[in-house]
């Protein structure tokens, strides 16, 4: 064996310190994100276990509940009336590519509480000049709905930019709302089922995101970890040239 191929064949450091930074700065955050999305993942398998499990239950009657203990999407039966005062339109929902709004309603219940419904989805104007024209109900209903937790977005809010009604939002906001019409609402929001009166379009979703499309996003985030690993390794090691000497060498030996 001579020298050369002896120094070709051992592995030699060459540090590349800007490299080297920025994969300490970047390799922890990918790793970091892609275990987020496999824990999104997993938060989004626990709700649509839930949904399942309280789908298969009786619907619990809400002027015999509170309804502060009910547990998320649990279904129940509403009687009550809506009041077609106060109504708003949570803006930018869309159905089979088409934007329009979600009708959310406060829901009077003989018990004397009071609570948001969302009746479903409404074709909206693209130009926004037009507001759509929400159907009324009135008097005494029964209706069947699932009781949904009320998220926030730091994006979105509840709070309109005009004082009439209907008004637009883009998110439930039981705080704002209660005060808005100078009442108090119980928590949650109770999404209507189709074959309840006055419901619109419904299709409902739980969740927003299916737990296979975030374990997808967490495979991407640790393959890019995994390229940045790669890509430090060669760029501070001479592991592509031993890499191209020991390719050549085989297919020299294999030659002979």
């Amino acid at each position: 064996m001579t020298p050369g191929s002896t120094v070709r064949s051992r592995l030699t450091l060459t540090p590349n310190r800007a490299l080297i930074a920025l994969s300490v700065v970047f390799l922890p955050v990918l790793i970091g994100l892609g275990f987020w999305q496999l824990e999104r993942a997993e938060q989004k398998r626990t709700v649509l276990q839930q949904v399942q499990q309280r789908q298969a239950s009786a619907p619990v009657e809400l002027s015999e509940a509170a309804l502060t203990g009910l547990q998320p999407y649990t279904r129940v039966i509403a009687r009550g009336e809506f009041d077609n005062k106060h109504i708003w339109l949570l803006d930018n929902r869309q159905r089979d590519g088409q934007t329009g709004f979600e009708v959310v309603q406060i829901f009077k219940l003989d018990n004397q509480q009071n609570i948001l419904v969302n009746r479903g989805w409404l074709l909206g104007d693209v130009s926004r000049t037009q507001l759509p024209q929400v159907p009324m109900l009135n008097g005494k209903i029964s209706l069947f709905a699932q009781l949904y937790p009320v998220t926030s977005h730091p994006l979105l809010s509840a709070k309109a930019e005009k004082s009439g009604w209907p008004r637009i939002i883009t998110e439930v906001d039981v705080d704002q709302m209660a005060e808005d019409v100078g009442q108090p609402l119980a928590e949650g929001v109770l999404k209507i089922d189709e074959a309840s009166p006055g419901a619109l379009r419904t299709g409902w979703q739980a969740v927003n995101m299916m737990p296979e499309r975030h374990t997808g996003y967490a495979l991407q985030w640790f393959g890019l970890a995994s390229a940045l690993v790669v890509l430090t390794l060669f760029a501070n090691t001479n592991l592509a040239t031993l890499w191209r000497h020991n390719r050549h060498k085989d297919v020299t030996d294999n030659n002979k």
